[in-house]
Parts: structure tokens; C-alpha cells; sequence
């Protein structure tokens, strides 16, 4: 490496305006007036999501971000807003962006950066469509359970001067012709609304909003269901809103709803599967089990799920739905109260986050998802100025490492 250089992980967003080439050939006047109105419009979103304009290379924008889910939602409301800007306008005169995004290495020189992560970034925003969103599978699996909005498989994609195949994804846009109409009537998009927390203590809320991430990831495990993000349920937390209300503002077809009640080593869950449309029952049922139990707990509600809304488990699934990520339901605990305060997103909530995700991996060194939130909260403390970036990836590379070994 060349002095000056730095290496490091970031989400790397490459824009480019549809159809600018050909515009300049036929009115070249009008394609810089577009041009710079494009230009205008699209670079405020960049700092409002934390990003940092590398570069401009003609008619696109190289924008990198040290969060993935930050560059998707970046995309996201660039893409709303030139939406916005183009409804009425005539076909000559509209705005459109295609935007691919990748997380993975670059390297920095000076205020420039290269690297495998940009030349992806690069080739994959041509397959997004005129206004779409395009990302891969690295940023897919960061935002999968975090991000509004679904994502839809496009396949593995051989790129230009790219060794392996990768797998792409799109980004369904609400205002997409016929996405909310047709995506409303599937019952294999579904919410899991929040849990309601019946135990004596009001403390254990945490395990109710704990059973209710649970089983969005377990149940975005099968392929073949389009699960609504967390981010999207809890804000139906403790709010009464009809069954139908719900469907029509998240365009979902089905529902999950359910309650916790923990009361020393014992819980008792109850649940119900609703068709959105009727507010019907499909499925309920009530588990009182041992604290030991929750895993089964947990795969047994998705895999009846799944079967209720005839969908077909495969044998790797229906594995990963079973698997228990601890056998220590002590670690357990620790893990779901550290994600709790890992959301709060405060110093000291990070930091008190960190030593229960510490707890966890000392009453359970196996525990990957302890090992996760370790990293999770180093990389948010400094992104928030809370811990210098080289204190963070000194702690954050390493808690990968054993998370994946």
C-alpha cells in the first residue's frame, strides 16, 4: 500500500442520470439545465444521511457512507423526492436516477477512493431501473430486517472485471405502478406487530419487544414470505388501530399479533395469525413453557406460519428456523436487554449495551449474536463521535471474526 493510502468498510452509492448521453446529442442545452437542477436537488440528501461526496464522474455521483442502511434510506429519498419533482412534468423534462450501492472495502487516497467496492457499486447501477434502487447481497443482508421497504431477488449477476457472480437486489418503491395495489392483496407479505408485555414486571418489556424481532427474523429466514421491518411494526406499539388500518398502511395481506407474559423462569405466549383483508383468524395458539423452551417456541410459531399461508419449507429453512443461536437462556437475556439499549442509541446506553453483550459472551463464548452486538455498539459509538474510529475497528474487526468462526 502507498503512503497515504487507507483501507476500511464502507457502503459505496454510485448515481447516474438516465438517458444524459443521448439528451446531450439531441438538446444539449437542455440536458445541462437538467444536469445541474439534478445536481442541486440530489446533493443535500448526501450529508442528511451522513454521506460524503467522494466525486462526481459526468452525469453520476460517488457518494460513500459508513453505514449501509444509511446509503439505502439515502437512495430512498432521493428517489421520493425526483418522484415528486417528475409527477406532470413531460417525459423530456424528468429527472431520473438509477443508483447502485455496495458495501465492502475501498481504499482511500487523499480525498479520493478505489477499490473492488466501487467498481461493483459501479456496475450494478445499471440494472436498476429508470428511478430504481439496486443493491447487493452484502447491503441486503445489513438492512434486510432494518429497511421500510422490500426487497426483491433480481438473481446472481456476472459483472464486468468481478470474479464471483453476486446476487442483486431491487428496491420496490411504493410509487411504483401497481406495487402497493398488488403487494396489498399477498398474504405472504406479512407484519409482526409488536408483542404486548403482560408480566408482573413492567421492566420485562424488553422480552416482549425481544419475541417480537425474534420472530421477524426467523420468519424473513424463508425466502418465499416478505416480512415488514421492525422498524416499520413498532410504531404500532401500544397504539389501537384496527387490523385492516394496519394492512392498508403497511400493504401487507397478513398480520401477526401476540402477547408475553414472563414471570420468573416460566412464559406464556399466545399468538395469532389474521388475514389483513377480513381481520379472520387463520391460526392462534398459547405456549406455556419454560424459559429453556422460547427457541421452540419461536420456530414452531414461524414454521406454522409458513404452513398456514401454504408455503413450502425447504429442508434448509425449516433447519434455520430450528437452530437455537444459545443454549444459555441466561445469555439470552443478557442479549436482549443489551439490544434493547442498543436501540436508545445513546453513550450510555451503547456502553451499558456492551456489557451485557460482554455478560452474554462470558456465560456463552459461542454465542455469535452477542459477538454482533459488540461490534454493532463500538460502530455506533463512533459514529457518533462517542470513540475514536481506530479504538472501534480494533474492537469491531476482531468481534466479526469470532461471530463468523
Amino acid at each position: 500500500m502507498m503512503s497515504g493510502e487507507q483501507r476500511r468498510l464502507a457502503a459505496v452509492m454510485f448515481t447516474d442520470l438516465v438517458g444524459y448521453t443521448a439528451m446531450t446529442q439531441k438538446n444539449e442545452a437542455l440536458a445541462m439545465q437538467l444536469l445541474e437542477e439534478h445536481r442541486r436537488l440530489v446533493r443535500p440528501f448526501f450529508p442528511k444521511h451522513n454521506g460524503r461526496e467522494v466525486k462526481t464522474i459526468g452525469d453520476a455521483f460517488l457518494v460513500e457512507f459508513a453505514s449501509a442502511l444509511e446509503a439505502t434510506r439515502c437512495a430512498f429519498d432521493i428517489q421520493q423526492s425526483l418522484s415528486e419533482l417528475n409527477f406532470g412534468r413531460p417525459q423530456e423534462r424528468r429527472v431520473l436516477l438509477r443508483v447502485g450501492i455496495h458495501l465492502g472495502d475501498v481504499i482511500h487516497d487523499q480525498n479520493d477512493v478505489y477499490g473492488d467496492a466501487v467498481n461493483i457499486a459501479s456496475r450494478i447501477e445499471p440494472l436498476a431501473s429508470p428511478g430504481g434502487i439496486c443493491v447487493t447481497q452484502q447491503v441486503y443482508d445489513q438492512i434486510k430486517n432494518k429497511f421500510e421497504f422490500p426487497l426483491s431477488s433480481l438473481g446472481q449477476k456476472n459483472l464486468k472485471n468481478v470474479s464471483e457472480p453476486i446476487e442483486v437486489y431491487a428496491v420496490i418503491l411504493p410509487w411504483e405502478k401497481g406495487s402497493e395495489s398488488e403487494s396489498s392483496l399477498e398474504k405472504s407479505r406479512i407484519a409482526v406487530l409488536p408483542f404486548a408485555n403482560m408480566s408482573p414486571d413492567p421492566a420485562d418489556e424488553y422480552f416482549a419487544d425481544g419475541m417480537t424481532e425474534e420472530l421477524i427474523d426467523r420468519l424473513a429466514q424463508v425466502k418465499s414470505l416478505k416480512v415488514i421491518a421492525r422498524t416499520s411494526v413498532m410504531s404500532y406499539k401500544k397504539k389501537e388501530k384496527k387490523a385492516s388500518e394496519i394492512a392498508r398502511e403497511l400493504s401487507v395481506g397478513s398480520l401477526i399479533e401476540g402477547s408475553v407474559r414472563k414471570a420468573g423462569n416460566r412464559v406464556r405466549v399466545t399468538v395469532q395469525l389474521i388475514n389483513a383483508g377480513t381481520e379472520e383468524h387463520l391460526w392462534s395458539s398459547h405456549y406455556d413453557k419454560n424459559l429453556d423452551d422460547i427457541f421452540a417456541v419461536q420456530s414452531e410459531i414461524a414454521e406454522k406460519v409458513a404452513g398456514e399461508l401454504k408455503t413450502q419449507l425447504f429442508d434448509s429453512e425449516k433447519r434455520t428456523l430450528e437452530k437455537k443461536p444459545t443454549d444459555n437462556t441466561e445469555a439470552y437475556t443478557c442479549f436482549l436487554r443489551g439490544r434493547e439499549l442498543y436501540r436508545e442509541e445513546t453513550e450510555v446506553s451503547l456502553r451499558q449495551a456492551i456489557g451485557l453483550f460482554e455478560k452474554a459472551i462470558q456465560l456463552d463464548p459461542g454465542f455469535a449474536r452477542a459477538y454482533v452486538g459488540v461490534a454493532e455498539c463500538h460502530q455506533s459509538l463512533a459514529n457518533t463521535g462517542y470513540e475514536p474510529w481506530d479504538v472501534s475497528l480494533s474492537i469491531v474487526k476482531p468481534s466479526l471474526e469470532r461471530a463468523i468462526n
